[in-house]
């Protein structure tokens, strides 16, 4: 009767192990990506209409440049898409880039830039750098790249 007992409790302490791990997974899990920003996300995404990057050139090429130079450069865009265009935030793949946009939406057919700076201390040679751009646009995601050969 002792060995019945300690299988049914094993069980038990089975099934209670399982349904913790189940709720936590359903309660737990948010990103910071699938929360919308403002307004403007909230009605996109219900309507099916999204924003859309439409830019004049998504490579910037420095040329030559000295070491310790700040090379600076725009990337010019239009809302191309069907709502209001929202950029939540701007990395680069290195900490050598500043970036400045404006942080209100940018409406329909409007047109706006990104400025880039870019640090060259302490870099030599033939630089790549990848420029992510996080917005709430369907891809959520826009890649520029800056390059330049730093002597």
């Amino acid at each position: 009767m002792n060995a019945l007992k300690f299988r049914n409790r094993k069980w038990v302490v089975l099934a209670q192990l399982l349904i913790f791990v189940f709720v936590l997974g359903c309660a737990g899990g948010s990103s910071q990506e699938n929360k919308p920003v403002g307004v403007d996300s909230v009605e996109s995404v219900k309507s099916g209409k999204y924003p859309k990057f439409e830019f004049s050139k998504e490579i910037h090429k420095f040329g030559e440049i000295s070491e310790g130079e700040i090379g600076v450069c725009d990337f010019y865009f239009k809302n191309i898409g069907e709502s209001n265009l929202i950029i939540k935030s701007i990395e680069s793949d290195c900490g050598c880039a500043n970036f400045k946009w404006t942080k209100k939406p940018i409406k329909v057919g409007e047109e706006s830039k990104i400025t880039i700076e870019f640090n060259s201390k302490g870099r030599h040679g033939k630089q790549y750098k990848v420029i992510t751009i996080y917005s709430n646009t369907l891809q959520k995601k826009k890649k520029l790249i800056l390059t330049a050969n730093v002597e």
